[in-house]
């Protein structure tokens, strides 16, 4: 599956195909948003939502935790001090339903 964002082709199939773990240090690595998602197809249709800038891309992948597999998808920033205050970086959308919290916490591993 292909996503257009902001008129930006991206390759969600390959994209979580790849093996690659949540963002260690989103402020070295300038992902300022991301989201797990236990099924592959929830992924393809967060991807469907999401809109980027010019200076932004889709990143993610797939790993596992001690519950089992999971996928995220996330976007990455090209000048993190230009994109604005590192303090609000998210690990989650806080007004996810699904985050029984709503704090944005995501899952800890």
């Amino acid at each position: 599956m292909t996503t257009k964002s902001s008129g930006k082709n991206v390759n969600i199939d390959q994209l979580l195909s790849q093996s690659r773990n949540l963002p260690e240090d989103p402020q070295k690595e300038r992902i300022v948003l991301w989201k797990i998602f236990r099924n592959k197809d929830d992924a393809h249709e967060y991807s469907q939502h999401i809109l980027l800038e010019d200076d932004q891309r889709i990143v993610g992948g797939s790993s596992n935790d001690s519950a089992g597999d999971f996928f995220w998808l996330g976007v990455e920033v090209e000048d993190l001090e230009a994109w604005g205050n590192t303090q609000a970086i998210q690990l989650v959308d806080p007004f996810d339903g699904t985050d029984p919290k709503g704090k944005g916490q995501g899952f800890t591993h």
